[in-house]
């Protein structure tokens, strides 16, 4: 093969490769094999990790403090009832805050404000007086935005769009639909006094880069919301309206509160354990204001130079992976997928190496197919025509 033709595959396979990798990064869901490796390298992580003070944050559970309202059928007809969150002790909650001095930092509402009750106009002239607040909207079945009754209030998007299919939540968006901020960037917006920005698969957060879909390291799992020494333990509301004023101010002044439910109704299966759906949402604000998943020039040199190597195996013979696995004992099958397995052993490598640097995995089982077949179509169509 002559060397500009070979050069100028290996950089437009490289390109191509790099921009599959982009899109696998948005995707829901991972290979059984991707999984294991990215359980075990951040379970590894976590067994190091710094954990954060506890006294930053007032984690304030409503699983236990409900209320019945009327369910109505889609024609506007009563069929039942359903439990939400009690508004008037929510209320109660805030009216106490809001009698203090010294206010939270920041306060994030878990909840889902889509029926009306009889406290809704006390509890929003409550909300209104908060200058830091921000509720939970959802995106329904049919991808439309639901956002939280009461419109004049902050709110931003609290579901895992890219981590909700299939069998758990694995992976995390900060913008969905390249306009719309997921509630924990648009909490790191306000307490950074930072401005974000997507463009393409990335989000610009005031002069750095990150990826705007991520897996993330978590910092706080659901085991130490258990463990009475860890510090994160959350407060029932109702437990918490039994205090005065001055202890709940106390409790909440110069943190982030998050109010949401810890323990019964909103859990999801994440790369660790089952985890509530507020505790995530904490992970991924901490995950932003300690910027794992920032990128730089260093990230693209890196995935350009494994790729351009990889498209060289493709395009030449000589791999000496695919090599001495064929030498191995096994069946015929075995050996025929020497080459994919050479290529996923390598990227196995260089996910690695991406974690460890940058915090961010790639989706090595799929890139690795990619290379395989392209290196089977090369060897087909570059070789058996010579």
């Amino acid at each position: 093969m002559k060397k500009a033709i070979l050069i100028a595959l290996i950089i437009v396979n490289s390109i191509t490769m790099m921009a599959l990798t982009f899109y696998l990064m948005k995707l829901p869901w991972l290979a059984s094999d991707e999984k294991f490796l990215i359980w075990s390298t951040t379970a590894l992580n976590f067994s190091n990790r710094d954990q954060p003070d506890s006294e930053e944050f007032a984690l304030i559970n409503t699983s236990y403090d409900l209320q019945l309202i009327d369910r109505y059928d889609e024609f506007g007809f009563p069929v039942g009832n359903q439990a939400i969150t009690d508004r008037q002790k929510l209320t109660q909650l805030l009216q106490a805050i809001n009698s203090g001095e010294e206010k939270p930092k920041y306060i994030i509402i878990d909840i889902h404000f889509v029926d009306s009750t009889s406290s809704d106009d006390q509890l929003v002239q409550e909300l209104r007086k908060l200058e830091n607040v921000i509720l939970s909207a959802h995106i329904n079945d049919e991808g439309e935005l639901e956002k939280p009754i009461f419109e004049d209030i902050n709110f931003g998007i609290s579901d895992y769009l890219i981590g909700s299919a299939f069998d758990g939540v694995y992976k995390y968006q900060l913008v969905y639909n390249d306009t719309l901020k997921l509630l924990p960037l648009k909490v790191h917006e306000a307490i950074s006094g930072k401005q974000s920005e997507k463009l393409g698969p990335f989000v610009k957060v005031d002069s750095e880069w990150t990826m705007n879909n991520f897996i993330m390291n978590y910092r706080v799992i659901q085991k130490d919301i258990y463990d009475l020494e860890a510090g994160f333990n959350p407060i029932s509301m109702g437990e918490l309206l039994y205090l005065t004023d001055e202890d709940i101010q106390k409790f909440t002044a110069d943190k982030i509160v998050v109010i949401g439910d810890f323990f019964e109704n909103d859990m999801h299966e994440t790369v660790l354990e089952i985890t509530a759906g507020p505790l995530i949402l904490l992970n991924a604000l901490m995950t932003i204001q300690q910027g794992d998943t920032i990128v730089n020039i260093w990230f693209f040199l890196l995935i350009i130079t494994a790729y351009a190597l990889l498209s060289y195996l493709v395009f030449v013979e000589g791999d000496m992976i695919e090599n001495y696995i064929k030498k191995l004992p096994g069946k015929k099958l075995t050996k025929y997928l020497a080459g994919f397995a050479s290529y996923f052993i390598m990227l196995t490598i260089l996910s690695l190496m991406t974690y460890w640097m940058f915090n961010i995995h790639l989706n090595v089982f799929f890139i690795a197919i990619a290379f395989y077949l392209m290196d089977r179509f090369a060897g087909l169509i570059l070789y058996k025509s010579t």
